[in-house]
């Protein structure tokens, strides 16, 4: 079929899995597009995939955006692989992350759901894809759970009371619904944008802890030291108050980072409610910076956990960001935005190949596979990509050498004296 005629028995046992979900012709496309994710472009597109393993352009363009498989299916079954071993299985310290992240598009005029918009990647308002996932996030481990496409209100007739509309929130509960059915895990973490009493509320109800911050223009509804009654208070004053009535009640709580480091953080806590929600809350004020690139001077994070302590509320909710290392991975090294498809289950489509590829990888990377193989062991996620991509190299160069027909069909020589001049 082309030059990735390969026969790496690794790559092959990981996935001869989705064997079920495609048709024989389905799946030797399915496993040249895997592959054709392991190459290195300045701007990936389905023809500089094409080109790459020397494939038919139309094929791979069919796959990727007509041919019928089911999604949902890819879907489980990469799951189902991830949790058959211990080494790349979910495990009871971690937790569910919840988060978007936006594919610029700033050229895209009739790309489907791409809209000005907040796009996470720039931290600016663009022209963008919105994607909503979901990730299983540990001091040890991250990765994507599922990942859904957002498609703004004014891209449906009637807007947002088009009963197909969905916002982000919509999204986000049916993600975290999804997975405490697929996956055993005690809570879920997110940012403060997704700390709507609609999903905190639908949270606990589920009987699962949750782990956020709040915005600073958030009313909390707590005893007021100076009017001595209970009153809606904002954020700056809530900082405000502590400095002034309840210094002395301010303790130290020691975090360590995921380098091994230990950071020392002010904190107050207390117990109260946010404005409209019925959720009994513990409140964590942390004073000072995350990072240096943070400019915030304080946090407020908010449980539903009222017994634990603010070094686990802040440990959990710092979790959270192995769903942005998922999203980085899957830009900086499978190209996750560089589609060129309009249609938005297209770009589904795509989005969960790309998912595919990041499994493999990170399967081979948690199983320590490559150990015994190589010279130098790969330690960053792209590193393993690169190491993968020798090894489909050198057996494809090593299948060329022994297929006379097939070379030639790839490199287009005419010359039999060239040919032989250099298989010399």
């Amino acid at each position: 079929m082309g030059i990735f005629k390969t026969n790496i028995s690794l790559l092959n046992k990981f996935l001869m899995n989705f064997a079920p979900c495609f048709t024989k012709k389905q799946m030797a496309i399915f496993i040249l597009v895997v592959y054709a994710l392991f190459k290195d472009y300045k701007r990936n597109s389905i023809e500089a995939m094409a080109k790459a393993t020397n494939t038919n352009y139309q094929k791979l363009q069919y796959f990727i955006s007509d041919s019928k498989w089911d999604m949902q299916a890819i879907k489980k079954k990469r799951l189902d692989i991830i949790q058959k071993q211990r080494t790349t299985a979910s495990t009871k310290d971690g937790i569910l992350g919840i988060d978007d992240t936006g594919c610029p598009k700033p050229f895209a005029k009739k790309t489907q759901g791409a809209k000005w918009q907040y796009c996470g990647s720039l931290k600016r308002e663009e022209i963008c894809n919105v994607a909503v996932a979901s990730a299983f996030v540990s001091q040890t481990k991250h990765f994507p759970i599922d990942i859904v496409p957002y498609i703004p209100a004014d891209e449906f007739q009637d807007g947002a009371n088009n009963p197909e509309f969905k916002d982000k929130i919509q999204i986000a509960i049916e993600l975290f619904d999804n997975a405490i059915e697929t996956l055993d895990i005690p809570g879920v973490t997110f940012d403060s944008w997704y700390a709507s009493t609609k999903f905190i509320e639908h949270i606990h109800s589920k009987d699962k802890a949750f782990f956020s911050e709040i915005k600073s223009n958030r009313n909390i509804f707590m005893y007021h030291p100076v009017k001595k009654t209970h009153c809606m208070v904002k954020p700056d004053e809530l900082v405000t108050l502590i400095k002034k009535h309840y210094w002395h009640k301010v303790r130290y709580v020691k975090h360590k980072t995921t380098d091994g480091s230990e950071v020392s953080y002010k904190t107050y806590s207390f117990e109260a409610k946010l404005k409209d929600c019925t959720v009994p809350i513990k409140f964590v004020v942390v004073f000072g910076k995350w990072s240096k690139e943070d400019d915030k001077k304080f946090h407020i994070l908010i449980t539903n956990q009222l017994k634990t302590s603010p070094r686990v509320v802040i440990k959990n909710y710092l979790l959270r960001w192995g769903i942005e290392y998922c999203f980085k991975e899957l830009k900086d090294t499978f190209y996750f935005d560089h589609y060129q498809v309009r249609h938005i289950d297209k770009i589904e489509r795509y989005w969960n190949l790309c998912l595919i590829a990041w499994t493999l990888t990170y399967w081979i990377k948690q199983n320590a596979y490559l150990n015994k193989i190589l010279e130098t062991k790969p330690v960053t996620f792209n590193e393993f990509k690169h190491a993968i991509n020798s090894l489909l190299e050198f057996s494809s160069t090593s299948e060329l050498s022994k297929n006379e027909t097939l070379a030639n069909g790839y490199f287009g020589i005419k010359s039999a004296r060239a040919r032989k001049k250099f298989a010399a």
